[in-house]
C-alpha cells in the first residue's frame, strides 16, 4: 500500500502526497517489477529438481537464475539428461545409447554447455564425454602398404589407433605425411609404408613398435605447426629426418604462401640446425608476417626431385 505524508505550510496550506510505497509480500514485488511469469517458471525448475538427488542441478539454479531462465521450457528434458549421464559416468558407453524421456544424442549435444555445469565437467565435445568415462569416437590410422609387406591382398589399411601396436609389419622405410590427396599420391617405398597423419597424436605414432628400428621421414606443412609435430616425433622416433620443410621449398614457392591464423612460439629443441633456422625464420616473420606454405600448394615436380630415395631427397 501506499504511505502518505503531510507537505506545506501557513502559506499554501497543508497537502497530504503519497511518500513511498510498502510492498507487503513478494507477490506484489513479483507483481510491481512485471517478472511473475519468470518468478512462477523459476519456482517450478526448482520444484522438478529433487533435493535429495538433483543437488548439483539445485546448487546451478540457485546459483544462476537468470541463466537457468533461459532452460525453462526445456527443463524437464535437461533434468533427464542429466539424470541419465549421471547414471552413466564411468560405463563407457556411447552417448548414442540415451535413452531418457524426450531426450536424444543431438538434444544433449546442443545443450552440453549448461549439462557440462550441472554435471560439473568439461564444456568441449571430447572433455565432456572424457570427464564422464563415455566412449569417444575413435581415431582411425591410414597407411598405404608395399606389396607383400602385408600378408593380405590390400595396398591400404585402416585401423583403430589404439590397435596400432598390436600391428606387426617388417617395415624398413615409413614416410610420414600431413595431406591425404598428398598421402594417396606420394610414392609407397619398396620396402615400407606410406602414413597419412592427419593431426594424428604423433607421440602414439612414435611409440609404433614398427617404426621403432625403420627408417622414417616427414613431411608436414611449412609453418611453425609443422614443426613442432616434427619436435614431438623426435621426441618418440630421434632419427627421424625431414623432407620439403627447407628454406629452399620455402623460398621457391612465395607466389603460394598463406597465412597460418595463430602460429606457435614454443622452444623446440629436436630441431636440427637447418630446421630450427627455418622455425625462427616463421616465428619472427622474417619473410613475411605468419606465413606458411601448405605440403599441397607445392609444385609436383619439385616434389618428385625430393622424394626420399631421389637424387635430391633426404
Amino acid at each position: 500500500g501506499l504511505v502518505h505524508t503531510e507537505v506545506g505550510g501557513r502559506a499554501v496550506g497543508r497537502n497530504r502526497l503519497p511518500a513511498r510505497a510498502v510492498v507487503g509480500d513478494f507477490a506484489q514485488a513479483w507483481a510491481l517489477l512485471g517478472v511473475r511469469d519468470d518468478v512462477a517458471a523459476y519456482e517450478g525448475m526448482l520444484a522438478a529438481a529433487n533435493e535429495e538427488t538433483d543437488r548439483a542441478a539445485r546448487a546451478w539454479l540457485l546459483a544462476k537464475p537468470l541463466t537457468a531462465l533461459r532452460y525453462a521450457p526445456e527443463w524437464t528434458q535437461i533434468l533427464a539428461a542429466y539424470h541419465w549421464l549421471s547414471a552413466a559416468r564411468g560405463s563407457g558407453r556411447y552417448l548414442r545409447q540415451i535413452d531418457a524421456p524426450g531426450v536424444d544424442t543431438k538434444f544433449v549435444e546442443n545443450r552440453r554447455g549448461v549439462l557440462a555445469a550441472l554435471l560439473g565437467v568439461s564444456g568441449t565435445a571430447a572433455g565432456f564425454l572424457r570427464d564422464l568415462g563415455l566412449a569417444v569416437k575413435p581415431e582411425y590410422l591410414r597407411l598405404r602398404v608395399a606389396p607383400g609387406l602385408l600378408d593380405l591382398p590390400a595396398t591400404e589399411l585402416s585401423l583403430r589407433c589404439e590397435e596400432l601396436p598390436g600391428l606387426d609389419l617388417p617395415i624398413r622405410t615409413a614416410v610420414i605425411v600431413e595431406n591425404e590427396v598428398t598421402y594417396l599420391t606420394v610414392p609407397v617405398p619398396g620396402d615400407g609404408v606410406v602414413i597419412w597423419g592427419a593431426g594424428f597424436d604423433v607421440a602414439r605414432l612414435g611409440r609404433w613398435p614398427a617404426l621403432a628400428g625403420a627408417e622414417v621421414h616427414y613431411w608436414g606443412d611449412l609453418d611453425t605447426h609443422g614443426f613442432a609435430i616434427l619436435h614431438r616425433l623426435r621426441a618418440h622416433l630421434p632419427r627421424v629426418s625431414s623432407f620439403l620443410m627447407d628454406e629452399k621449398t620455402l623460398l621457391a614457392h612465395r607466389d603460394r604462401w598463406g597465412s597460418e591464423s595463430a602460429p606457435t612460439h614454443v622452444a623446440l629443441g629436436l630441431l636440427t640446425p637447418a630446421e630450427a633456422a627455418v622455425y625462427d625464420d616463421l616465428v619472427t616473420d622474417r619473410h613475411g608476417e605468419r606465413i606458411r606454405l601448405e605440403q599441397e600448394r607445392i609444385d609436383w615436380a619439385w616434389v618428385l626431385g625430393r622424394l626420399p630415395g631421389s637424387p635430391h631427397g633426404p
